[in-house]
């Protein structure tokens, strides 16, 4: 979008990121390896890779939020053209076992056993009833209307707070309770703290249900092979090993009888994490047909991917200069249904994050998980972390407000300063480094906040609404949850072939993001060679270690760690030789430009060469080095406590990445649209493998972030059916509603992690929301201070601004 003369720019930084890693490739923008086939339209989806002999699946979803199943009559569907099966939710239970949760039983408020298809109950509009195999997905999707479902409707829970009130309806039968979960999270007498306060502010701030929406929407085909009684499941799988693990439980087969590959993505943000009905189905259905079945999903079966729905109500008390002293908070999250899939966790880590990146010494946080008949939580970018960061964000700004103060004042003020690292917070998660001011300072070098802050001025006497907004950012990543699967450790193995080449296999997998490339780095500069020596493979179970996969950006900081361990190791092995050929000692010998060489002489040997004589001289000269040179090593957190401390807290993440953002908008009074007119941030994520592939997922996040705080929203009628289900209807931000976005990098390396590395994968999301929010609240001056809806929708403004409430 245009920029108007008199609006002010700053120049675009330029990164050069330093890094504490010694190397030729760490901390450089490595072109993606692969990158070309993105662009240029050659990589193959899951979809072009559906077999032509394939037959397709479709589900019958159920259209109430809520029922008994009385009949179901599938004669017709049987005898349409095409149709090769029709399986119902009872026969389903009787060919296959529950889907196992990737989170422990313990946490539901009693456990019954999820299957893939609904058995006598539906719990939300489109849940899977009947699935139905056809010779093509025309032939099935015909079937699916031939399909008659008798229910007997039951009442609903569509609302979280209504469903926590005594004698409130059973949004599942068998439960008693439609509180899924809670938690209380306490540091010091809150209630003297308020007490004492010069000054204290309450306010409300909800999100309402928000989704994913990848490029791709997610694609299986699985393919029995009855000679060898085993089966390959194909598609788009974030986590394959769990995904194996989950598919042998469902089918009473052993894990070696299951291989899943995880095909080339076209984006996730969390939604292609195990659990998914269809995974099961299609494996099912490929066993019991003896014929290969595939599934594609459709956009409107993409847009039941639920998420996000939850409101807190917050309180923040200071002194009278401005400290702030204590945080009190109350969250109900609506989960929707209860799933095999572990997207309901982002509720529980929403409330882990308080209260950020502020020394509030006094906090009290009480969440409640409430389950309804709305689509299941699936996973998305930011996992809960954004919503717990806004809420105090909030709070900080309508303090700045009461107090008069200036907002960068008053958290520059009570930020946590860089020797409190490590810190525990309330929640107990170790903090473990950050230089929140170095921050703030960095980003007014790259922000013209002075310039804004004139034009802002100028232009409210002509009616125009400009706003200036700012947020910092906490974003716990490398989820290590106790009893999921897997938890916290990632595994790659290393081979360094004779020729002196090189060969990576992770059980990390990269959903579009270019993780493999950094990968690549990591290993390159352990050995010396040029990445084009270094290849890697990723997503297949047959040849990949175990581990979790693509999940809390995890790749590099847990499988790129894995992999240098696995590296160094087998360079240690290769320093026996040459220490030995070139009669020095191994720890003078330097691995740089290709060759081996001695850090105080001329002498050295070129990294291949070395190689090629360690395997062809194994009893002479290579006699004392272990064959072949091969090995596989685990990375796993040390900054993870998963026995209680003192207050019964665990703390289930090793890294804090954080960042700090600027925005600038203004808001139509007319419309109520708002306009994005500039944004700035500085991020921190530790050491930099590539600052390219870093800052193009910090900048994708904010972005995310932008969409979900000004217009992307899941709404659902009365009827609990979902009325957002093409775009046209869910609306994302376009690239002309994005002005140039201006990035920074800080790195305080993490002194747990052997690279000092923290997670980037979700950093920038959380931060952006919270900077619109506070640019608009800026924006519309007092009325502002009423904003408590997330999205702001241009009807929710216009209603503000014109003196209603929301």
């Amino acid at each position: 979008m245009a920029v108007r003369q008199d609006e002010p720019r700053g120049e675009q930084a330029v990164n050069k990121v330093s890094t504490p890693l010694a190397g030729a490739w760490v901390g450089t923008s490595v072109p993606r390896i692969g990158g070309d086939r993105y662009v240029s339209g050659q990589v193959e989806y899951a979809a072009d890779l559906i077999p032509k002999d394939a037959f397709y699946l479709r589900v019958v979803r159920s259209p109430v939020a809520h029922a008994k199943i009385k009949r179901i009559l599938v004669e017709r569907a049987e005898r349409s053209p095409g149709v090769l099966a029709v399986i119902t939710g009872q026969q389903v239970r009787q060919i296959s076992r529950p889907m196992p949760t990737r989170v422990p039983r313990e946490r539901f408020p009693g456990y019954l056993d999820t299957y893939c298809l609904a058995g006598d109950e539906v719990l939300y509009v489109g849940h899977p009833v009947v699935a139905i195999v056809a010779e093509t997905a025309n032939d099935a999707d015909a079937a699916v209307s031939l399909t008659d479902v008798e229910y007997e409707e039951l009442p609903a829970v569509l609302d979280a707070e209504d469903g926590l009130k005594p004698g409130s309806p059973q949004a599942r039968l068998a439960w008693n309770t439609n509180l899924v979960a809670g938690d209380k999270i306490r540091q010091g007498d809150v209630e003297a703290a308020f007490a004492a306060a010069d000054h204290v502010v309450r306010g409300t701030i909800s999100f309402a249900p928000a989704t994913s929406a990848p490029m791709e929407p997610r694609c299986y085909f699985a393919e029995w092979d009855k000679k060898r009684s085993k089966l390959t499941l194909t598609g788009t799988m974030q986590q394959p090993h769990p995904t194996r693990w989950m598919i042998a439980e469902v089918m009473s087969l052993l894990e070696a009888q299951v291989r899943v590959v995880a095909t080339d993505m076209g984006g996730t943000f969390g939604l292609k994490m195990v659990g998914h009905p269809e995974e099961a189905l299609v494996a099912i259905l490929s066993r019991h047909l003896n014929r290969t079945v595939a599934f594609v999903e459709n956009r409107e079966e993409c847009f039941l991917a639920n998420a996000r729905e939850q409101t807190h109500h917050f309180e923040l008390a200071a002194n009278a200069n401005g400290k702030l002293i204590a945080f009190r908070d109350r969250m109900v999250a609506d989960v929707g249904t209860i799933s095999a899939v572990g997207g309901w966790l982002m509720a529980m880590v929403s409330p882990t994050v308080i209260p950020t990146v502020y020394d509030i010494p006094i906090c009290a946080v009480d969440s409640f998980l409430v389950t309804t008949n709305k689509p299941p939580w699936q996973g998305v970018r930011g996992y809960g972390k954004e919503t717990g960061n806004l809420a105090v964000e909030r709070a900080v700004d309508l303090m700045a407000v009461q107090l008069g103060m200036d907002p960068l004042e008053l958290r520059r003020k009570n930020l946590l300063p860089k020797s409190a690292f490590p810190h525990r917070l309330p929640s107990g998660h170790n903090l473990d480094s950050g230089d929140y001011e170095g921050g703030l300072d960095q980003l007014l070098e790259i922000f013209p906040r002075d310039r804004w802050e004139a034009v802002r001025k100028e232009k409210a006497s002509a009616g125009r609404r400009i706003g200036i907004g700012f947020a910092f950012e906490l974003t716990p990543e490398g989820a290590s949850f106790p009893g999921s699967m897997p938890s916290g450790f990632e595994t790659s193995t290393v081979i360094v072939d004779p020729t002196g080449t090189v060969r990576v296999s992770t059980s990390v997998t990269s959903p579009g993001s270019g993780n493999e490339t950094g990968i690549v780095q990591l290993v390159a500069d352990v050995f010396g060679v040029h990445p084009e020596l270094v290849s890697i493979t990723q997503g297949d179970t047959d040849i990949t270690p175990v581990g979790g996969g693509n999940t809390s950006s995890r790749s590099l900081m847990f499988g790129g760690a894995a992999a240098v361990l696995a590296a160094r190791d087998i360079r240690d092995k290769i320093s026996t030789y040459v220490s030995h050929l070139l009669e020095l000692p191994a720890d003078q010998l330097q691995y740089a430009g290709g060759l081996i060489r001695s850090r105080d002489t001329a002498h050295s040997i070129p990294f291949g060469q070395a190689v090629h004589a360690i395997y062809t001289q194994a009893f002479s000269a290579a006699a004392g080095v272990d064959l072949p040179l091969q090995t596989s090593k685990t990375y796993r957190a040390s900054n993870v406590r998963h026995v209680p401390d003192e207050h019964g807290r665990i703390s289930s993440y090793p890294s804090f990445p954080y960042s700090v953002h600027a925005a600038v908008v203004e808001a139509d009074p007319e419309t109520g649209h708002v306009r994005v007119l500039d944004y700035a941030a500085v991020h921190d994520c530790g050491v930099v493998v590539n600052p390219g592939l870093v800052e193009g997922q910090f900048k994708g996040a904010i972005v995310m972030g932008i969409g979900a705080a000004l217009w992307e929203e899941l709404q659902f009628g009365p009827d609990g059916a979902l009325t957002t289900n093409r775009f046209k209807t869910y609306v994302l931000p376009r690239s002309s509603d994005i002005p140039l976005l201006r990035v920074g990098h800080r790195c305080t390396p993490s002194p747990f992690h052997p690279l000092g590395m923290k997670g980037a994968g979700e950093s920038g999301f959380g931060g952006a929301i919270a900077a619109i929010t506070s640019a608009v609240s800026n924006a519309l001056g007092e009325q502002g201070q009423s904003l408590s809806l997330i999205p702001h929708r241009p009807e929710r403004l216009l209603a503000l601004m014109s003196g209603g409430t929301l």
